[in-house]
């Protein structure tokens, strides 16, 4: 009897710091402040990177999904260039809006049968957001 108790209290000995590991959030991943020129011109520099970038909303198409979920996709633009944004949910933007974007950039994504090329992952489950700037203030997170 002695005996299982001791090896019930090793096993959880050994069981504790494994669980405890699990339950720490992972560090959060700073996003490289950048523009969509500098990832346009190198973009496998940024590929599967955090960015944080800033541009005109164009191009807006707020949508649900067959499962119900709600999505938002835009083009970035910014001196001349542009980026594809998705989120999850409907962010308070509009069309012309300037926006601050933090997400994951892919230089390609498989969802099923659908590729996407050029796209900032801006969805929180990446870490990201998607911030209405206004005139000579900071950006309001929506």
């Amino acid at each position: 009897m002695r005996a299982i108790a001791t090896l019930i209290g090793l096993m959880m000995l050994v069981a504790l710091p494994t669980v405890a590991q699990k339950e720490q959030p992972k560090p959060k991943e700073t996003p490289i402040k950048t523009t969509i020129s500098a990832i346009q011109k190198e973009p496998s520099k940024f590929d599967k990177k955090m960015v944080q970038v800033e541009g005109k909303v164009e191009k807006l198409e707020k949508r649900v999904s067959r499962a119900g979920n709600e999505y938002t996709t835009f083009q970035l633009r910014s001196e001349g260039q542009t980026v594809n944004v998705f989120t999850y949910g409907h962010p308070d933007i509009k069309e012309g809006d300037t926006v601050e974007v933090i997400g994951r950039y892919l230089r390609e994504k498989k969802v099923g049968r659908n590729t996407y090329k050029n796209e900032i992952d801006a969805s929180t489950r990446e870490g990201g957001k998607v911030m209405k700037k206004e005139a000579g203030k900071e950006p309001k997170e929506k």
